[in-house]
C-alpha cells in the first residue's frame, strides 16, 4: 500500500529538517482582520459540526470528489501512525449561517468551499500535506485555502506549520499558508472548542481586491 504522506513528500519543497526555521514556510501568513460579529451564529454552528475522519471529511454532494486509492493511502497512514483509520480528525459544519457565508463570498474564490472546522478538546488533525490540485489540476498554484478564526486562542490551542507553531490569534484574524509544500498539523489540547471557517477555491481579481481591504 501506497502512503499519502510519502506521496506528497515528494512533490514539496519543504526542506523536511527539524533544525531549520526557512521564513517561506516555517511561518503563517497572516492576511489581515474581520470584525467579529458572529457569537450567537457561532454556538449554533458549533453544536451543529458533526465529527468527521479523514475518509469522512468530504460530502457526498461534492464534485471534487476524490479517488477511493487516496482515501485507503490516508487510512494508512493512520494506521501506521497509530490513530487508525476511524479517528476522528475534528468536527465539520458545511450547512454555513448567512453571516458565515457572506464572508466567505467575500473572498470571491472560483468552485469555492467553505465549511467550518470545529475542534473539540482531544481532537487532532495529524501531520500531513494538502492535496488540493483537484480544484486546477493544470496549474494548482492558483488554488488557496484561507482561514478565518472564530474563536479567540486558548492555552492548548495551536496550528503547526513546518517547524514553527502558530498560537495567540483573535477571532477575526485571517491567515493563509503555502498548501503545496508545508507540513501542517492541529489540535485541541484544551478545555473549549476552537472554531475556524476555511475557505478553499481558485484565486481570482475579486479575491485579490478583498484581501487588500483587510
Amino acid at each position: 500500500m501506497k502512503s499519502a504522506w510519502a506521496i506528497t513528500q515528494q512533490r514539496s519543497q519543504y526542506h523536511f529538517d527539524n533544525s531549520v526555521i526557512d521564513p517561506r514556510w516555517d511561518t503563517v501568513q497572516h492576511l489581515g482582520h474581520i470584525q467579529p460579529t458572529w457569537a450567537e451564529e457561532l454556538s449554533a454552528a458549533i453544536t451543529a459540526s458533526a465529527p468527521v475522519t479523514w475518509r469522512t471529511r468530504g460530502r457526498d454532494s461534492d464534485p471534487l470528489k476524490r479517488a477511493t486509492e487516496e482515501y485507503d493511502q490516508e487510512d494508512y497512514d493512520l494506521e501506521q501512525q497509530g490513530y487508525g483509520r476511524d479517528y476522528v480528525v475534528t468536527n465539520l459544519n458545511y450547512n454555513l449561517d448567512p453571516v458565515f457565508q457572506h464572508i466567505a463570498d467575500q473572498f470571491g474564490l472560483e468552485k469555492s468551499m467553505a465549511r467550518i472546522h470545529v475542534q473539540h478538546p482531544g481532537q487532532v488533525w495529524n501531520l500531513h500535506l494538502d492535496k488540493l490540485e483537484k480544484w486546477m489540476p493544470t496549474d494548482p498554484s492558483q488554488v488557496v485555502r484561507y482561514f478565518v478564526q472564530l474563536t479567540d486562542w486558548q492555552q492548548g490551542h495551536f496550528w503547526s506549520y513546518g517547524n514553527y507553531a502558530w498560537t495567540g490569534w483573535q477571532a477575526g484574524d485571517v491567515s493563509t499558508f503555502d498548501w503545496i509544500n508545508v507540513p501542517h498539523a492541529t489540535a485541541n489540547a484544551g478545555h473549549v472548542p476552537r472554531a475556524t471557517l476555511q475557505i478553499t477555491g481558485i484565486i481570482t481579481d475579486k479575491t485579490k481586491l478583498f484581501l487588500s481591504t483587510l
